[in-house]
């Protein structure tokens, strides 16, 4: 099997295309004995003639047209890589695609979605939402380019928080506990909570903020979706915890109100997420960077 020496091809090519060893010479700047010997060690490699000399002027041999052709075939392509590997760099092209929890992908990404895509709008973006465990793992599957989640501990993943989310208590309007500025724990005790499955980075993080109170849940309705949450709520089915983010419109158009005790009110971080090991691609770092703006 023969294995072709490119620079060799290269030299080869530029004496065909100018059908002269010495302006080969000239635009490749090397000498006109390098031209030659860099084509008698290609004829050698090949183990054929690719010139013939016709007095002073040089013809390509029926092989040496077959090389020429390739060797022309073998550039363009290797010119078009070139050029598409730079327009990657610049994000003239390519693919992005993000995994993101609820409160992220429904209320915070769409934003920066918009701003990056403005700026590069030839790159295809997808952003896929479902619950932050998966996310997590398609990020280690190196299925996700980025992920958005809360707060995230795993030991294959760089995570890097973005902004701050707070989680508030959430009412229908009018509900008698939604003015008490410190609503007894016997109260809340009381209510249904409406809350997403298990798998919900909320839910977990609500849960956990009301164990260390001493407030338990001990009516429970649970849907699968934040938008069925608030639903749920604004027709007086029951209470829940939800990003201020998922609600500002409906706080501000009475459709629901926030519980006026300051103590039910729960910060966590929002962290955005890559594989350590990966390389992170020169699209995703622009849009992290989109992102780091915005917030």
């Amino acid at each position: 099997m023969v294995v072709l020496n490119l620079h060799r091809v290269r030299v080869f090519h530029a004496v065909a295309r100018r059908e002269s060893y010495s302006r080969a010479a000239e635009d490749l700047h090397i000498s006109q004995p390098a031209v030659s010997k860099h084509v008698l060690d290609l004829e050698e490699e090949l183990g054929t003639k690719l010139f013939h000399r016709l007095g002073r002027r040089i013809v390509l041999t029926e092989a040496g047209r077959l090389m020429a052709d390739y060797a022309e075939r073998i550039f363009v392509l290797a010119d078009e890589a070139r050029r598409a590997l730079e327009e990657l760099q610049g994000l003239e092209r390519g693919r992005l695609h993000l995994g993101a929890s609820s409160t992220p992908g429904n209320y915070l990404l769409p934003r920066a979605l918009a701003a990056f895509q403005a700026r590069y709008h030839r790159l295809e973006v997808s952003l896929d939402i479902m619950a932050s465990h998966d996310v997590v793992d398609r990020v280690i599957r190196q299925e996700l380019d980025l992920g958005f989640v809360g707060a995230t501990f795993a030991a294959d993943l760089h995570v890097q928080p973005y902004m701050e989310d707070e989680l508030v208590l959430i009412l229908r309007p009018g509900h008698p506990l939604a003015s008490v500025r410190t609503i007894p724990h016997e109260a809340l005790e009381k209510e249904t909570f409406v809350l997403r499955d298990v798998a919900s980075g909320t839910r977990t993080v609500a849960e956990a903020e009301l164990k260390t109170r001493g407030i338990t849940i001990r009516h429970l309705l649970e849907l699968r979706s934040v938008e069925a949450i608030k639903q749920a709520v604004a027709e007086g089915l029951g209470i829940s915890f939800i990003s201020r983010y998922a609600v500002a419109l409906e706080v501000r158009h009475k459709v629901l109100a926030v519980a006026a005790d300051p103590r039910l009110r729960f910060r966590r971080p929002l962290v955005m997420i890559s594989r350590k090991d990966a390389r992170i691609s020169p699209a995703a770092l622009a849009f992290a960077a989109t992102l780091q703006k915005l917030t």
